[in-house]
C-alpha cells in the first residue's frame, strides 16, 4: 500500500481519534479497522469540519484527527487551520483523500499535518491504513 506523504516520524500516543469524513462508508470502515487493530482507541466522528468544531470534540483530549481533505462546502486546508487554532500545536492531524494533488499535499504538510495518506480500497486497505496511522 502506498502510504502517501509524511513529515518526520512522530510518536502519537493515541487513546482517542476523531474522524472528520463526509462518507459514511469510509467512516464506518475506518472505525471497524480501528476496532480491529487498536481496540483500546476510542473513535469519534464528525461529518464535516464545522460539526467537529461545534460539537467540541477537541475540548477533550483528542491527540489525533483523521481529516478528509475534500469535504463538501469546506476547504480541507481551512478545516485544518481551524482545528489547529482550536486545539493547539499538540494536535496531530493525518489528512487523507482518494485523489491528492501534490500542491495540496505540500500545503497541508506545511500547515503542520503529520501525513497525507491515500484512501484505501477494501477492508484490508483500511486495516493497513490504521497500522500506518498508529506507526506515524
Amino acid at each position: 500500500m502506498d502510504v502517501g506523504w509524511k513529515r518526520e516520524a512522530v510518536t502519537i500516543p493515541v487513546r482517542r481519534v476523531l474522524i472528520v469524513e463526509d462518507s459514511l462508508e469510509d467512516t464506518m470502515l475506518l472505525e471497524l479497522a480501528f476496532a480491529e487493530q487498536a481496540p483500546d482507541v476510542e473513535v469519534c466522528s464528525a461529518i464535516d469540519g464545522t460539526s467537529a468544531l461545534a460539537q467540541g470534540w477537541l475540548r477533550h483530549p483528542v491527540p489525533l484527527v483523521v481529516l478528509d481533505m475534500h469535504l463538501p462546502h469546506e476547504a480541507g486546508s481551512e478545516v485544518l487551520a481551524q482545528l489547529r487554532r482550536q486545539a493547539g500545536p499538540s494536535l496531530q492531524v493525518v489528512c487523507w483523500s482518494s485523489h491528492a494533488h501534490p500542491t495540496e499535499v505540500q500545503a497541508v504538510l506545511d500547515q503542520g499535518a503529520v501525513a497525507y495518506l491515500e484512501k484505501p480500497v477494501g477492508l484490508t486497505g483500511f486495516f493497513d491504513l490504521v497500522k500506518t496511522i498508529l506507526a506515524l
